[in-house]
């Protein structure tokens, strides 16, 4: 018996020996596939992917190899890393079904954010997207702009207040982040986070703002993440999170939880509002969670959303909603305090609506039909996607073509490349954005004015468009960020707003932009929280 037990230790051990090396010695459909050398034998090019300084090592390997490459992973894992337009295509569109996101994405989402938008897949994913989809339609937001623009005008107010009273910089992340939460509280969840009314942080928004870098840091754990639904009970599960000896994971956990409550209490009060007969009909009952509660409760038995899966829809809204669009508008407003020529002319195109306009809310059709306005955002998305990269894993063995062949290690030319199961695809929004074989010579300067003009035909070569303009920033097929037009409408009466009121202009200190989930900025690579002080001057009486 004990001989027995020891054969089956002993084989248990060798098998888990075998299978966290077999990447060194099973041959890979990616063998011949040319790309940097691993620098480390444990974790490849892992660690220099996940810095955040990675910009330096990034940008060499787009410039040394072709549009196509492998990278090393960990334990010898290899990674398709492109920015083929044809092959994102095929990914994405052509042959999704072939691609899915990867076990960490999907499990981590669900085990931080609940079972949500980004947290599903297949039928489940299909049928919230389903149930959501006219929450974002452009009619709901022409009804959600005039909500967006009365907190803009409260943030304004709140930044003005704080001018006038010190002339010390002003850190715009910190009103960037405030206003975005609250601008998804209000316009989506029907809530307010954050009345605006004082500098001082937001602790619920401090949480929020610190979950995607607080998850960036623990990304070696990260990876290991999928396994944690074979590991007992969901009661068993957190009982060892909570003793896990790490202060990340023990970071991370408490984030999770003040997100959820927050959820649930949003969610209980809304759906008793609605019960009540309240939310109806007013401006109240206008945002996107109000009108996926009454579509949900209207819908039939197979399609309805379970309470979970819509507080889940809760934590997906504010995350996607507020770290994104605070980090693109803090770099917009760093360019333009460097850029004042760019910064006098969007100024001036935002005065001369202004004038049109009088007193009026801003309205959707306003802002969405401003040129330079629209071509502002679209080169910051474009030279500075606050997302680096799109992942995703081979689900059965497939085809990948190429719109541009390289060379395989022997010289001999690639036009597509076979993928094994479980193999893994990044394609890159940094790279491809940057490519100047994709956006002309000037691809690493920032010209808002190539919006202006024909895009080359080198721009346009995804098949039917992307949902932003030719850009990769929210994803494309079907599961593209079903929010980009409410993330859009936010961005422009936020800057319409901040250039009719203020001047910004650099605060004599560098600014460090660090690569994480979400881009963003601080006063050094190594600084633990976001900031990014501008020297503000208020021009409207």
């Amino acid at each position: 018996m004990a001989l027995l037990l020891t054969a089956i230790v002993a084989g248990g051990l060798g098998w888990l020996i075998w299978w966290a090396f077999r990447g060194y010695v099973v041959k890979s459909c990616l063998d011949h596939i040319p790309g940097p050398p691993r620098t480390s034998f444990l974790t490849g090019n892992f660690g220099d992917m996940m810095r955040r300084d990675c910009w330096k090592f990034v940008d060499h390997l787009l410039e040394s190899y072709s549009t196509t490459f492998k990278i090393h992973g960990l334990l010898g894992d290899k990674t398709l890393y492109t920015i083929d337009p044809i092959a994102v295509q095929s990914v994405l569109v052509k042959d999704n079904l072939s691609y899915e996101e990867t076990d960490e994405f999907i499990v981590g989402n669900g085990l931080v954010l609940g079972p949500g938008l980004i947290a599903t897949l297949g039928d489940v994913h299909r049928k919230q997207r389903k149930i959501l989809g006219p929450s974002f339609s452009n009619t709901n937001l022409r009804a959600i702009a005039p909500i967006i623009d009365q907190v803009v005008e409260r943030l304004c107010s709140a930044i003005k207040a704080q001018v006038k009273t010190s002339p010390e910089p002003v850190d715009m992340l910190n009103w960037m982040s405030r206003g975005a939460l609250e601008m998804l509280g209000k316009g989506g969840l029907g809530y307010s986070f954050d009345p605006l009314e004082s500098p001082a942080h937001n602790p619920y928004g401090d949480a929020v703002k610190a979950l995607l870098p607080t998850m960036f840091a623990f990304a070696l754990h990260w990876l290991f993440v999928s396994w944690t639904p074979y590991l007992g009970t969901p009661q068993f599960r957190r009982w060892l999170l909570d003793m896990y000896p790490h202060r990340t994971a023990q970071k991370l956990r408490g984030i999770s939880d003040l997100m959820w409550r927050n959820a649930v209490r949003i969610v209980d009060e809304k759906k008793a509002a609605l019960e009540k007969g309240e939310g109806l009909d007013d401006d109240e009952g206008k945002d996107i969670m109000s009108v996926l509660l009454k579509a949900n409760m209207n819908a039939s038995a197979q399609d309805r959303l379970s309470d979970d899966q819509v507080i889940g829809q809760v934590n997906t809204f504010v995350l996607a909603g507020t770290d994104t669009t605070s980090n693109i508008m803090s770099r917009i407003l760093d360019v333009l305090s460097i850029r004042q020529d760019m910064q006098d002319r969007l100024r001036s195109e935002v005065m001369k609506a202004r004038a049109e306009l009088g007193a009026s809310e801003l309205s959707f059709d306003t802002v969405m039909e401003m040129p330079l306005l629209d071509a502002v955002c679209k080169e910051s998305f474009r030279l500075y996607p606050p997302v680096l990269a799109i992942d995703r894993v081979v689900q059965k063995d497939t085809v990948l073509p190429l719109a541009n062949p390289i060379n395989d290690v022997h010289g001999n030319p690639v036009y597509k490349i076979p993928l094994t199961k479980g193999t893994g695809v990044t394609f890159s929004i940094y790279g491809y954005h940057r490519s100047k074989d994709i956006w002309g010579e000037d691809a690493l300067e920032w010209k808002p004015d190539r919006w202006l003009v024909p895009l080359p035909e080198t721009a346009r070569m995804f098949p039917g468009g992307t949902p932003f303009a030719n850009l990769m920033n929210f994803a494309l097929g079907h599961r593209s960020c079903i929010g980009y037009r409410y993330a859009e409408l936010e961005m422009k009466i936020t800057l319409f707003r901040l250039m009719e009121s203020f001047k910004f202009s650099s605060a004599g200190v560098d600014i460090y932009w660090n690569a994480s989930h979400v881009v963003f900025p601080s006063l050094t690579k190594d600084s633990p929280a976001g900031s990014m002080p501008l020297k503000v001057q208020f021009i409207k009486a």
